[in-house]
């Protein structure tokens, strides 16, 4: 439908929204379309809340997951948000959709003295392993995503204070650093870096040894070595050291909504399971011990 091209176009202009949730809305809304045009509704106003419910349904049927229903919700809600400020049609049909209760998977956490090891590992004397080691301190210091981590500026350092600022979809959150991670991006900063990149004016933090940015795959992939290096036997990602960055916070009194924040959570559930989790681990001690 054309009103379904003309939203995921208005969602790529506007430029406030990332890569993934944009093929999120394409992918699920061209579900829809396919749904809506299987029943022979070729006009958008004629869709209504049991045409919508009746398509999450079979979506239901042929087996997606809860997390997966929901996805297609948001995106199916935000169409009709933009459908409605348009005056394209003059009621909400997905007003009274309700969202699959989802249940989020088990933060992969790693314990302080996994982490310990894992940081000890890239050797400080080269300049891969000073880049290295700052990329893992940062992330665990501060919990941000790989995304966020390739795509770091020097601009959005603060050095003075040790803290990054982290722009996403319109906002900005500050996240403190601690001396650590302030003693290892110095060293970085003005030793190794300066061996990487090609040109005096990148911006960029991290560079890989062609002197471009560093790709996720990257990342992934000497969080893997050193992991390895560090015989750390649990699955790791970076992911891990994000979720263990919150999951320690929670787990020494951290107030919830500073560690939202700093995660970038819109929500306060995916923040809420670090505390359920480190309640978990306590009784679990408590009825081993006691």
């Amino acid at each position: 439908m054309k009103e379904i091209q003309d939203f995921t176009n208005e969602c790529l202009k506007s430029g406030g929204m990332s890569q993934n949730t944009l093929k999120s809305y394409q992918c699920d809304l061209s579900k829809l379309e396919n749904y809506v045009d299987s029943l022979g509704i070729t006009e958008i106003g004629k869709v209504s809340e049991k045409v919508l419910k009746d398509h999450l349904g079979q979506l239901s049927e042929k087996g997606y997951s809860p997390a997966t229903i929901a996805r297609n919700i948001v995106s199916i809600k935000a169409l009709f948000k933009y459908l409605v400020k348009n005056e394209i049609v003059a009621i909400d049909a997905s007003e009274n959709l309700i969202a699959p209760k989802v249940e989020l998977p088990k933060a992969n956490v790693l314990t302080r003295r996994q982490i310990e090891d894992l940081l000890d590992m890239p050797d400080a004397r080269t300049a891969k392993g000073q880049r290295d080691s700052a990329m893992l301190e940062l992330m665990y210091a501060t919990g941000i995503k790989v995304s966020e981590l390739i795509g770091i500026k020097i601009s959005q350092l603060d050095m003075q204070i040790g803290s990054i600022a982290c722009k996403n979809n319109k906002t900005e959150r500050i996240i403190p650093f601690d001396k650590r991670t302030k003693a290892v991006l110095t060293r970085y900063l003005q030793d190794g870096r300066r061996h990487l990149i090609t040109r005096t004016d990148e911006e960029l933090l991290f560079i890989n040894y062609q002197g471009e940015a560093m790709s996720r795959q990257g990342v992934w992939k000497l969080v893997k070595s050193y992991a390895r290096q560090a015989d750390i036997k649990v699955p790791i990602t970076p992911e891990a050291l994000r979720h263990s960055f919150a999951a320690h916070l929670v787990e020494r009194g951290a107030d919830i909504e500073a560690v939202q924040f700093m995660m970038g959570h819109v929500s306060p559930v995916s923040t809420n399971r670090y505390a359920r989790e480190n309640r978990d681990y306590i009784r679990d001690v408590y009825d081993r011990t006691h």
